[in-house]
């Protein structure tokens, strides 16, 4: 035993290991909730589904505008479409934003009979091919019968259920055993509930559906944000300017309502802050949305911007692919599906039953259901 000379100080009881440590009784996470979208989901839009495959009907009205396919000259009789099953007799359709026809007949191919120049003395104007066609309304004769019926497709859409799967454990000693941060099956349970939910996050949004049918069972992923979205897709190229944002918004304001959620990375999120500071409004709606919102206001509408922090690479100098990015939706159209029962259960004491362990298991069988595309928008290869 050693021998102490003159007074004991804390280098002495540190040596003895007689310090009580200082230790927070919580570990601290780094990522206490990286799943915004899942979140929003959970609290506003969630349904169960019924079977792993799930489908929606889709419709829209019919279609207004169409394009020569063709040059016409001023004084030809009929003009050459790209699409003639959007035209009927009676349609008044105005050529190139300017002169006003009639279609005389149902077209049964591309050439459509018409009759030219109803806002300018019956004279046409010569124009190119790939000019814009609009079909603006229709023109009937006194005691004429009922016109040509045109109507659209339902168009069938499908997604699945996929099945996540976050295991953990520790052995019964160490389970019992008393430990600085409390107990390990628990700080696990924490921790794995979040990486869950990343994964259904990140699925949500960057997902394809598939289903493979090689094996004992079916094995299925579902589509994310990123598989349906294909009309309103713009690419920044670059440098993004408020007025280039502007426009990005008035084309996916165009159907629904006048309100987005954006989920934005950390990048696009400073490029809006720095040319758009005065109107940008910060709001926390708990009670709504369970996230922190940030309101963007034009004329197009309401945009409610939050910055999701896994649209980032592995270095933050990478500004590349999805670090570059902002996912634009109309709530309303949006929807998370489960299989009954299977929506982010804890699974405890899956072991197997001669093992001196714990294990415990978060299990989620759930899709993403994305209705009518062209309401919603993605933002792309934002730089700087």
């Amino acid at each position: 035993m050693a021998v102490i000379s003159g007074v004991r100080g804390t280098g002495v009881v540190t040596t003895e290991q007689r310090i009580i440590r200082d230790v927070s009784p919580v570990i601290a996470q780094l990522q206490p909730d990286a799943a915004p979208l899942t979140t929003l989901l959970m609290r506003l839009k969630s349904k169960v589904a019924s079977a792993p495959k799930f489908e929606w009907y889709e419709d829209d009205l019919l279609p207004r505008f169409d394009t020569l396919t063709a040059d016409l000259t001023a004084d030809a009789t009929t003009m050459t479409v790209s699409n003639y099953q959007y035209f009927r007799k009676g349609d008044i359709v105005r050529i190139n934003k300017n002169e006003l026809v009639r279609v005389l007949a149902t077209p049964t191919n591309s050439s459509v009979s018409i009759k030219r120049g109803l806002n300018n003395n019956g004279i046409g104007i010569a124009v190119s091919s790939g000019s814009q066609l609009h079909i603006i309304g229709n023109s009937n004769e006194e005691g004429s019968v009922t016109r040509d019926i045109l109507t659209t497709q339902r168009v069938q859409k499908y997604n699945y259920c996929q099945i996540f799967k976050h295991p953990f454990g520790v052995t019964n000693t160490a389970d019992v055993t008393n430990l600085y941060g409390g107990s390990d099956i628990k700080i696990e349970r924490t921790k794995h509930l979040i990486e869950h939910k990343k994964d259904i996050e990140l699925s949500f949004l960057l997902g394809y559906p598939t289903e493979d049918t090689s094996g004992t069972h079916p094995q299925r992923t579902t589509g994310g944000i990123n598989y349906f979205i294909t009309t309103n897709v713009y690419n920044a190229n670059g440098n993004l300017t408020e007025a280039e944002f502007n426009n990005f918004l008035r084309m996916i304001m165009q159907y629904g309502s006048s309100t987005r959620i954006g989920f934005v990375s950390p990048l696009l999120a400073s490029v809006i802050n720095a040319f758009a500071t005065s109107k940008l409004q910060t709001r926390s709606d708990e009670k709504t949305y369970g996230i922190t919102l940030t309101r963007y206001q034009n004329a197009a509408g309401i945009v409610e911007l939050h910055q999701h922090k896994l649209l980032v690479n592995d270095s933050l100098s990478d500004h590349s692919g999805i670090a570059g990015w902002g996912i634009f939706v109309d709530i309303d159209d949006l929807m998370l599906r489960y299989m009954n029962g299977r929506f982010t259960i804890l699974r405890e004491n899956i072991q197997p039953n001669d093992a001196d362990s714990r294990i415990d298991e978060y299990l989620s069988e759930v899709g993403l259901q994305l209705q009518l595309e062209k309401k919603h928008g993605l933002l792309t290869n934002v730089i700087v």
